[in-house]
């Protein structure tokens, strides 16, 4: 039973984190993109993608503002080898709002 109680208490930890560290420093949700650089250096991989700005019109449709600048999205994975797990970051408009913990690095 112990067992079972700590397999589930790691899954859950390991399916989404909102800290990561990198060295002796810590990056987490509500930081700037850049923090993220500074502390761990260059990402694995990335992906970057933007989507326009939008609002709901008086009929409940959502569409597209184009008085709004585009909403930039980035995905930023940190392979940190293979004996340590592999970090996503999402950041919306330059700020961190999830950091995803993915499975071991290559």
């Amino acid at each position: 039973m112990k067992y079972l109680c700590a397999l589930s208490l790691l899954a859950s930890m390991a399916a989404h984190a909102d800290t990561m560290r990198c060295d002796q420093q810590l990056v987490s949700s509500g930081d700037l993109l850049t923090m993220a650089a500074e502390k761990c250096g260059p990402p694995t991989e990335k992906r970057e993608y933007s989507m326009p700005a939008t609002y709901r019109n008086s009929a409940g449709d959502l569409v597209a503002d184009p008085s709004k600048a585009p909403i930039q999205h980035r995905e930023w994975t940190y392979n940190f080898g293979s004996s340590r797990l592999m970090m996503r970051i999402y950041a919306v408009d330059q700020k961190i709002n999830k950091i995803e913990t993915l499975g071991y690095g290559k």
